[in-house]
């Protein structure tokens, strides 16, 4: 494997306008995930006065479980023409988004068009993040990265407000609702700006559908370095999404910064996102995922510990801002990493499985976070969660070669 030659900086822009497939990827992509942060918050305020917090429990749980199915959606991306099989996603969430609207259905309908969504979802991500070799330059894949990374924060900074105003709007939910069910519809529109690109599986290749996922997770299980990539990024969101859940108790309780405090707090992180995005978007060409994903675990480890010493608001707010950047840059690693070392036969269900591990890592946060602060109290349970996020480094470096495939 040799080291990638150095190269200027490239900004976004220049790397949008020479490839006209690629900024229809990320135009779709972003597209649909603004649709999704505005769906999530107007069914939540949907939900929450008509069937309290179990509602909005079922609702969350029915859209996160499908995430869990991530080696078995990989097996499409992987067997499928990609272009066709995201069109035929985006167009069925379009119809079940706005077969929600019209309806506006009781708790048991409305749980089962969630979990439909969130099985279109799990099938197009891994499709999605498939695509970035095929459609760039090696040396151009963290920026690449970068970019989808950027328009994967509009579902947690613009869509959730535009999804409250939305929804407050005449028409309530049933106005964000069809906004989303267009913006689905739009993402498929822009989706036709792919080429038509040949499916990643040989056909004469092929058996079952289970057949092929296990052969996925033998893949990952048997290849070290993507096994502990895998591995590593399971234990990363089971310690750092704890903030998820004691962060409004540091803010509230300990600092008492009341709930405008958590608010600004919270944003910090997608804000820290944004900017690390943005930054990536030029600095990362040519440079080594591997040294980007190593920074950027320390980088979260370190915000998330300082989150627990924090004596004031605005020190909660550059530690929220420092781990919501490193956050950011360790997808951009991960996936970059991941397109690296895969062949592309493999890289749908690798992608999928990678899906699932984050999902299970959040699972364990919550669980945990919730327990944590109970027993320890808030501070404590940042200053772990942190130090738990650092000691990942200890698993990850050693693991991984230092140089990389061109």
């Amino acid at each position: 494997m040799a080291e990638p030659s150095p190269a200027a900086p490239v900004s976004g822009t220049r790397l949008l306008a020479a490839n006209p497939a690629f900024r229809s990827l990320c135009a779709s992509r972003a597209v649909s995930f603004l649709g999704d942060g505005i769906t999530t918050t107007a069914l939540v305020l949907l939900v929450a006065p008509r069937d309290g917090p179990t509602g909005v429990g079922l609702l969350l749980s029915a859209n996160a479980l499908p995430r869990l199915g991530g080696p078995l959606a990989g097996v499409l991306a992987d067997r499928v023409r990609t272009r066709r099989l995201m069109m035929r996603c985006e167009l069925a969430s379009a119809l079940v988004i706005g077969l929600t609207a019209i309806t506006l259905p009781p708790l048991p309908v409305l749980t089962g068009l969630v979990a439909v969504a969130g099985i279109l979802a799990t099938i197009r991500n891994p499709a999605g993040r498939s695509l970035v070799p095929v459609l760039v330059d090696a040396v151009d894949r963290a920026p690449a990265n970068a970019l989808l990374g950027l328009g994967r924060t509009l579902t947690l900074t613009v869509g959730p407000g535009l999804g409250g105003m939305l929804a407050a709007a005449p028409g309530g939910a049933r106005t964000a609702l069809a906004v989303d069910a267009v913006t689905f519809i739009a993402s498929a529109l822009l989706l036709r700006g792919l080429p038509a690109i040949a499916p990643a599986r040989d056909p004469g290749a092929r058996t079952g559908v289970w057949a092929e996922a296990g052969e996925g997770l033998r893949y990952v299980v048997a290849n070290r370095q993507i096994s502990v990539l895998v591995l590593s990024l399971f234990l990363l969101v089971a310690f750092a999404a704890v903030d998820n859940v004691a962060l409004v108790f540091l803010t509230g309780d300990v600092i008492h910064a009341g709930p405008a405090g958590y608010g600004v707090a919270a944003s910090a992180f997608g804000a820290g996102m944004v900017l690390a995005s943005l930054a990536c978007t030029r600095l990362t060409r040519g440079r080594r995922p591997i040294a980007l994903l190593i920074v950027a675990v320390a980088a979260t480890g370190a915000g998330t510990i300082v989150n627990g010493l924090a004596p004031f608001l605005v020190v909660v707010v550059a530690a929220q801002l420092l781990a919501g950047a490193g956050n950011a840059v360790e997808n951009i690693g991960y996936d970059t990493v991941v397109q690296d070392f895969v062949p592309r036969p493999f890289l749908g269900r690798v992608f999928g499985t990678i899906g699932t591990a984050a999902q299970l890592g959040a699972g364990v946060a919550y669980g945990l976070g919730s327990f944590l602060v109970g027993v320890v109290g808030v501070r404590t349970t940042f200053v772990l969660a942190g130090t738990g996020t650092l000691l990942v480094l200890f698993l990850l470096v050693p693991s991984l070669p230092r140089q990389d495939v061109p």
